[in-house]
Order: C-alpha cells, then sequence, then structure tokens
C-alpha cells in the first residue's frame, strides 16, 4: 500500500500546473525494484523547520500561508485533496521564489469514494472532524490550513494533547479565540475561526480562503525573507 501510494504521487501531482504545486517529473523502479519519484530540486526549507527555530513574524507567515492557499485552491480545481496540510508540507524557497506545497503521499482525488474500512491519514494537530471519521473533502484542507494559521499566530496549535484528546477536541470543542493569545487584525481571527468550524458546510473555499489571505498581506512581507524571530 505504501508503495503504491508512493507511485501514485505523480499521476496526483500531475493534476496540476501551479508555481505553488512541486512537480514531480518522472515516478518507475530502479533494476532491482527499489520504486522512486524524481521531483524539481527546491532549493530552502520546509515552514516547519524555520518554525522550529523560533516564532515566524505575523505579516510574513500571513504572507506563506496566502501562497500555500493558492496552491491548494489549484489542486481542489483540479480534483486534488491534499489531507495532510501542516508545516512539514509547506516549502519555503529561497530567492524570492514561491513557497511549494509538498508531499502527496496521503492525498486523494475528490471523486475517490471512500473506503469503509480506510485508515485515518494526516496528521492529528490538523486533522479536520470528518478526517477523524475517515471522510477527507477540499473543506478538509481548510481546516487543516486554519490549524495552521493559529499556530503561527498563536504560537500553540487550537488544540494539544493525547491522541484521544485531539480526537476528542476536533470533533466537538471549540479553540480559544486567537486574540485572547495575541493581537491579531480581526479580518485574521474571523478567517482563522471560519476555517475551524466544526462542519465542512460552514468553512470557506480554499479559492476564498487565498483572496482573503491575500487582501491581508503587507507588501514588505513579500518581499523579506521568511526566517523565525528568535
Amino acid at each position: 500500500e505504501v508503495v503504491a501510494r508512493l507511485l501514485g504521487e505523480q499521476a496526483l501531482a500531475a493534476r496540476v500546473r501551479h508555481p505553488g504545486v512541486v512537480e514531480i517529473r518522472g515516478v518507475g523502479r530502479t533494476g532491482d525494484g527499489l520504486p522512486y519519484l524524481v521531483m524539481e530540486h527546491l532549493v530552502g526549507e520546509t515552514l516547519g523547520a524555520i518554525v522550529d527555530r523560533g516564532p515566524v513574524p505575523q505579516a510574513q507567515a500571513i504572507a506563506v500561508c496566502a501562497q500555500a492557499a493558492a496552491a491548494l485552491a489549484a489542486l481542489h480545481a483540479g480534483g486534488v485533496i491534499h489531507c495532510d496540510v501542516k508545516h512539514d508540507n509547506v516549502f519555503v524557497c529561497g530567492g524570492g521564489a514561491p513557497v511549494k506545497v509538498i508531499d502527496f503521499g496521503v492525498s486523494r482525488l475528490v471523486a475517490e469514494p471512500a473506503r469503509p474500512d480506510a485508515a485515518i491519514a494526516g496528521t492529528p494537530w490538523y486533522l479536520a472532524p470528518e478526517q477523524w471519521r475517515g471522510e477527507a473533502t477540499p473543506a478538509s484542507d481548510v481546516y487543516a490550513l486554519g490549524c495552521m494559521l493559529y499556530e503561527l499566530t498563536t504560537g500553540h496549535p487550537p488544540f494539544d494533547g493525547g491522541l484521544p484528546e485531539l480526537m476528542a477536541a476536533h470533533l466537538e470543542r471549540r479553540p480559544a479565540r486567537p486574540s485572547w493569545l495575541c493581537r491579531l487584525p480581526a479580518a485574521l481571527e474571523r478567517l482563522i475561526l471560519c476555517a475551524l468550524a466544526k462542519a465542512p458546510a460552514d468553512r470557506p473555499t480554499m479559492a476564498q480562503v487565498a483572496a482573503q489571505l491575500a487582501a491581508l498581506v503587507a507588501p514588505a512581507a513579500v518581499a523579506a525573507p521568511l526566517r523565525a524571530a528568535g
């Protein structure tokens, strides 16, 4: 199953041509049967690696997430759900190159029917309520991006704890308002909380998220290299 997912990444990524989606240029097996992917070479580091060194300035966090949302919106338009949106799957390229969404190992097609025996795929801190039930939709990526934005702005994920606590919280609890933990624009807080709505139908589309984040981006944040503040 793992090998099938690896070899299937090219088919999923190939459905979309967007500067913010990593390009997978080939797939195959070596002479002794080892499966491989050939991807474009990226220079930079993941957003996760940057966050591990310290908090990211809010203006730049908004700029990076706006680019990631635009790439994810293109994936959704191409019929692909990423299913594992998180800091480690957003690659920040150097030299002013666009942010890239990477890793389609657990991605699926929008039209792909859910299997009743399907394992829960994704990262627990960012899993939408419906994903805990094995029912990923494009709105699940919106929820995950909302979790990312929440963590980038406040310094904490919306929910924390062990696996049972995380599942219960994502399914049943409302997160604390970000403005209780930090200062941020009211429009950004509204967007985060809407993205974290329990019902998928109550969340904005990824295209709407991308447009709203783009409206909040400060021009100086686009030009500045992204690095942790600490």
